[in-house]
């Protein structure tokens, strides 16, 4: 009897803690997420296999057809959102912490999070060639974002940390041409700007931490997202933030891949978290 009560003590406390967390938090996190005032509907979800339960980086391909990536393999691998299973397997590197993709009609291009870059070219042909190029000269601790800006020959990138930690992030740009990184940043991002501080989450909301950015098709607008507070942040051409879309952390668990469709329809991957993989197609409000 006293070690059922001893137990029924434990369990008492712990809601109680889950409880005053929840409160204390409830007002200066997404735990209050409003449902009734989400600038998003998904259209469509794709569960994945176990194999991509890691799932770090999308790029469309057309055709129904989907580059993957994940965390911890150098492989390529090819989802068909019509059968819902894996069609083909491309191996480019040995195992590492793989987390971002981006593709054009021949090559395909993953970074690690140390900021080397994979280059796998005619990636769709039985022997792809695979070269890798090292960013040096910025003080990367993680990055998990790549796109490639075809019209300018360059790839950019985002921080998600440095090594000596700063307030603000920056998005940098690689000449495929020279193979050179440009040290200046592109773009910055500065959660102290305005648009930031009206977020409901407190300082929290003001922390980024890029988890894969996107080239607007369309408008040429650059599309970052954000998994640890789950959000979606939208610049303009010169780089201000016009827009941020919050997303639910239970539908977003753990958001790691963006991409954009030949239909300009937009796409976000979720790794495993308390629910299968899955890729959502999105629609923003």
């Amino acid at each position: 009897m006293k070690m059922n009560r001893i137990i029924t003590g434990i369990i008492a406390a712990v809601f109680i803690l889950a409880g005053l967390i929840y409160w204390f938090f409830k007002d200066n996190s997404y735990i209050s997420f409003d449902e009734d005032n989400k600038t998003y509907t998904v259209e469509k979800k794709w569960e994945l296999p176990s194999t991509l339960e890691e799932i770090s980086g999308i790029s469309i391909l057309g055709n129904n057809k989907v580059a993957c990536i994940t965390d911890e393999e150098g492989i390529l691998y090819i989802f068909d959102l019509k059968t819902f299973k894996i069609s083909s397997r491309i191996t480019f590197g040995e195992r590492g912490d793989y987390e971002a993709l981006t593709v054009t009609k021949e090559n395909a291009y993953v970074a690690q999070s140390d900021g080397t870059i994979f280059k796998i070219a005619n990636f769709r042909n039985k022997s792809p060639q695979v070269d890798t190029f090292e960013i040096s000269g910025i003080d990367i601790n993680e990055m998990e974002s790549l796109e490639v800006d075809v019209k300018n020959n360059r790839l950019l990138f985002a921080v998600k940390e440095y090594n000596n930690r700063q307030e603000t992030k920056g998005v940098y740009s690689f000449n495929l041409l020279t193979e050179k990184l440009n040290p200046e940043r592109y773009f910055t991002l500065d959660g102290g700007d305005e648009i930031y501080k009206k977020l409901k989450g407190g300082n929290s909301s003001q922390i980024i931490r890029p988890s894969a950015i996107r080239l607007h098709p369309k408008t040429g607008e650059l599309y970052i997202l954000e998994a640890n507070q789950p959000k979606l942040i939208i610049l303009d051409r010169y780089g201000e933030e016009v827009k941020i879309h919050l997303l639910d952390p239970e539908t977003f668990p753990q958001p790691e891949g963006l991409a954009f469709d030949e239909e300009n329809r937009l796409y976000i991957s979720n790794e495993r978290r308390l629910q299968p993989a899955n890729i959502l197609r999105v629609k923003l409000k």
